[in-house]
């Protein structure tokens, strides 16, 4: 047997540094919820000159928007044109503003009766972050949707779909509209909207 060699290591010089690790870049918090039965999940990110909201309940980017709301004091959030449709039950929820101009950057809503519901999340995201940020920040909002199609709401794309097959265009326009206000006022958006809302909340990073 080969003897082991008795090596002793002079420990007393060596120096041990312990270095924290820096902050992230980007704030970002996630939340995944189930929501009327769909995995929905919410990704908040302050950048410096913006604030990003993804909401998806696809896996996908989905419809990308922007949102700037002013600070002209002669707007009341009590006028809002979406107070027609702002759920009930959400009376813990700011109005949304009509000083908010939105703007489609990338994609397409599942119908063109979806373009209001879409547009009444982004608007309400906007209020949201508007009423908790500093009265200074002026960063535009950036979000991303994705919402799964309401099995509820199946019959607004499919009435849109067929107006080309309609001969009255007084009737095709008020089919619309009808479709329109069924799919931002039915239950089922009711309850998604609200419990979409409360998860935003949920990663405030503003």
């Amino acid at each position: 047997m080969v003897p082991r060699p008795n090596v002793n290591f002079d420990t007393s010089s060596l120096k041990v540094e312990v270095t924290s690790l820096p902050r992230l870049v980007t704030p970002t918090r996630t939340i995944t919820a189930v929501v009327n039965g769909t995995n929905t999940t919410v990704i908040a990110q302050s950048f410096a000159d913006r604030i990003f909201i993804t909401v998806t309940q696809l896996s996908k980017f989905g419809v990308l928007y922007q949102a700037i709301t002013s600070t002209n004091p002669g707007f009341s959030s009590s006028s809002s044109s979406f107070d027609q449709y702002q759920p009930a039950a959400s009376a813990s929820l700011p109005s949304p503003l009509p000083s908010t101009s939105i703007t489609r950057l990338v994609g397409t809503e599942p119908s063109p009766n979806h373009a209001a519901l879409y547009q009444l999340y982004v608007s309400q995201i906007a209020a949201i972050i508007k009423i908790h940020a500093s009265p200074h920040d002026a960063r535009p909002l950036i979000v991303s949707l994705a919402l799964k199609i309401n099995p509820d709401s199946q019959s607004a794309p499919i009435a849109f779909q067929n107006d080309q097959d309609q001969h009255d265009e007084d009737r095709d326009q008020h089919d619309e509209d009808e479709d329109e206000s069924l799919l931002l006022t039915s239950e089922s958006e009711r309850q998604r909207f609200i419990a979409t809302m409360d998860l935003i909340q949920q990663c405030r990073v503003w």
